[in-house]
């Protein structure tokens, strides 16, 4: 599904057959999933292939495994955390049962489901897994009962060994010392000035060396990195953190008060901030942060909870959704940043239950605690429940998102998939046409709805709507290219040599022509275009001189191309044109 695709199915790389240094190497050398390779999570995808080949329940299950693992990572933190406040204002009874109930809650959240099922999302996993145990490693290290050798060891374990398996599984791992300096913060607050002065020394040479990473990493991926990666997008940096503003309060409010509907796979169907008008609920989001910041300012010795809570959150989000040019929004960046949150509403809850005069305190604190774990478990089987078949479960994240491109798309293609929709299935042919028509105009530069359209039409033995050849070519030349549409070259070629007499030649040598000629993609990518445009020429039409032409030009277009000049040299001499 979704990512899985470029990451494990369509990556040889990962498919070793044998266990050895080399094989293991060589995993690492497909396509890179970050800008640092994430090798960490390649290897533990290669590792699993190894064992199960390509069985998504093999990919799903190992997920699982390291999420409950993860579960008691959780429990363990939240102990030492609440040992590490000065000041907690819970009875040891509570003490005790709180790390139980928010790991209860954070293994049972149905926001963690996506991050479960989508295999590739090992990456996430094993990066909050590894961070985890490096906040433990360093707690257990500032520990006032931890011994100099025992201390030492702790440090070592977390900085030198957990921390750099988090920033080799994902990039958020480098977020560990912002970590690392709001639970200095959190220890000394209050705790008197010379404590409080240690720990923001702490800080400032936590911040320091956070800075330090970020700017090789900009160096590294060059300073003209964010403008190409926001060419790809249909939104700029602005609009993104305006957008972003209104997406954190919606991650709050599906973690705190979740509303089953909300939930979704793709969630490309949030609604851009052109402006702080538009829509309205920008301007309000923004100033919500405002009061937040100035909150956590201000309130960190009234309210300690509830701000460090609020300020792991936060940090937690301060790559994936912030400036960066990614997704507008995805349910598993909040796999780390839901501790913290889960923490502070259990922690401040239970705190005022406590002020309270009950009867039946014993029952009441039960019901009370029980009930939100009973109703998380429910979405949570729903939501496995809807994904436990491909074709239900399209379909009602279609249904819950009707505006989603990639949820209808996806509903489309499991209709066509399951059978349905050929010439003598007119009902599924209306679903299957409904759902490319609403993916096609959910995303102003969406082209796979309107090739997969085509598709449809010329497999199913259906008239083909000349408006999709019009409107493809439009977006082939003149919109951006997502990340999901840089195989469209290829994309395109494959059933159009599957099938020779879907269109007009004509009609197909406009198609690649378009994207030969878009200015906002890379060069590469326009060549690549112009390469299968003379496949095309070759093994459909069989016009070898003009498949020639165009391969010529695509060398011309990208004369670095090796792969590109070894095929126009070998076609030359297959046409007899260079000296045997």
């Amino acid at each position: 599904m979704f990512d899985d695709f470029g990451n494990i199915l369509d990556n040889a790389s990962i498919r070793i057959t044998h266990l050895s240094l080399d094989s293991l190497e060589s995993s690492l050398k497909g396509p890179a999933a970050g800008p640092l390779g994430r090798p960490v999570s390649v290897l533990s995808l290669a590792l699993t292939y190894y064992f199960f080949g390509l069985d998504p329940f093999a990919f799903k299950a190992v997920n699982l495994a390291i999420h409950l693992l993860n579960g008691v990572w959780v429990a363990w933190l939240t102990v030492l955390l609440l040992r590490a406040h000065p000041d907690a204002n819970i009875s040891p009874g509570m003490a005790r049962w709180l790390p139980i109930w928010v790991a209860a809650i954070w293994l049972l959240h149905p926001i963690h489901h996506v991050a479960i099922i989508l295999s590739v999302q090992r990456m996430a996993l094993l990066s909050t897994m590894f961070m985890q145990l490096a906040l433990i490693s360093h707690l257990q290290a500032t520990a006032p009962t931890a011994g100099k050798m025992e201390a030492r060891l702790w440090l070592m374990a977390g900085w030198l060994v957990f921390w750099p398996l988090a920033v080799f599984s994902k990039e958020t791992g480098l977020l560990f010392p912002l970590f690392v300096l709001l639970i200095e913060i959190w220890q000394h607050g209050r705790t008197g000035r010379q404590a409080l002065r240690r720990g923001y020394l702490a800080a400032l040479i936590l911040l320091l060396m956070m800075l330090a990473i970020v700017g090789a990493m900009l160096s590294y991926l060059g300073v003209s990195w964010l403008d190409q990666a926001y060419a790809m997008r249909d939104f700029s940096l602005a609009e993104r953190l305006m957008t972003e503003a209104r997406v954190l309060w919606f991650y709050i409010g599906q973690i705190v008060t979740p509303a089953y509907t909300k939930f979704g796979f793709y969630l490309d169907d949030f609604p851009l901030s052109t402006g702080w008008l538009s829509p309205s609920s920008t301007l309000f989001a923004v100033l919500g942060w405002i009061l937040v910041v100035l909150g956590l300012a201000y309130g960190w010795r009234r309210w300690p909870m509830p701000c460090f809570a609020m300020t792991w959150y936060l940090l937690g989000h301060s790559l994936e959704s912030t400036f960066l040019p990614l997704e507008l929004a995805q349910e598993y960046r909040n796999y780390l940043p839901s501790i913290g949150l889960i923490l502070g509403v259990g922690y401040t809850v239970a705190g005022w239950l406590q002020k309270f005069r009950l009867d039946h305190r014993a029952y009441t604190f039960a019901i009370v605690a029980v009930l939100p774990v009973i109703v998380l478990a429910l979405f949570t089987w729903l939501r496995s429940n809807q994904w436990g078949d491909t074709l239900r479960g399209t379909q009602l994240e279609a249904a819950h998102h009707p505006h989603s491109a990639r949820a209808n798309y996806s509903a489309a293609q499991a209709l066509f998939a399951a059978g349905h929709g050929d010439a003598a299935d007119p009902i599924g042919g209306q679903m299957i046409r409904y759902h490319f028509t609403q993916a096609t105009a959910a995303s102003p530069s969406n082209k796979l709805s309107l090739l997969g359209a085509l598709v449809w039409a010329c497999a199913s033995g259906r008239p083909i709507d000349e408006s999709w050849i019009r409107e493809l070519s439009r977006r082939l030349e003149y919109t951006a290219f997502a990340p999901k549409d840089l195989e469209l070259p290829s994309d395109l070629l494959r059933p159009l040599i599957k099938m020779p007499d879907c269109l007009p030649t004509e009609e197909v040598i406009a198609l690649f022509e378009a994207g030969s000629r878009n200015s906002r993609i890379p060069i590469s990518l326009r060549a690549a275009f112009l390469d299968a445009e003379a496949d095309y020429l070759l093994l459909v039409a069989v016009d070898p001189n003009s498949a020639k032409t165009r391969l010529d030009a695509a060398v011309r277009l990208s004369p670095e191309n090796f792969a590109l000049r070894r095929k126009q040299e070998s076609f030359a001499i297959i046409l007899g044109r260079l000296p045997q």
